[in-house]
């Protein structure tokens, strides 16, 4: 067999490979991806069915311009999800995450930063310091302190 037989051999070889990798992951990805859907039904059964309507209006009143109103309607979410699912469900966290951006929105930047910090410091505790999670709430901490401090 000649140099470019073998080399084109070889390149087939290693495609089918990466192929086999690659659904491999998606029958992970697809797994993974029902085991979160049937989480999230199980939370949603858990909860007070008006915490969907709460969470629908403060972002309707976000994408109206009214940050403040959107804030206390979130709050609001958060006191309900807190009780419902407990202060370390993952869900909870998220939801402390997104309710320091309404803060942000609503302009008050020291508050924001610091309930960015207490969940960052949460979640790191309860999912752990490579969650998604974690991660992204690293990267947006970090991105407003700058925005605070004048540095983007």
């Amino acid at each position: 067999m000649s140099r470019g037989w073998k080399v084109a051999a070889a390149l087939v070889a290693a495609g089918c490979a990466a192929e086999v990798v690659r659904r491999r992951r998606r029958g992970d990805w697809v797994a993974r991806a029902n085991r979160d859907l049937d989480v999230r039904d199980r939370v949603l059964r858990q909860e007070d069915p008006g915490t969907a309507g709460l969470l629908h209006e403060a972002h309707r009143l976000r994408e109206l311009g009214d940050a403040d109103g959107a804030l206390e309607v979130h709050a609001r979410l958060l006191a309900a999800r807190t009780d419902a699912l407990g202060a370390d469900d993952p869900h909870v966290l998220v939801t402390r995450f997104n309710h320091a951006g309404h803060m942000w929105e609503a302009g008050d930047k020291a508050g924001a930063l610091a309930a960015y910090e207490e969940v960052l410091a949460d979640m790191v505790r309860v999912l752990g310091e490579d969650d998604p999670d974690t991660r992204w709430t690293r990267n947006v901490l970090t991105t407003r302190r700058n925005k605070a401090e004048g540095r983007t």
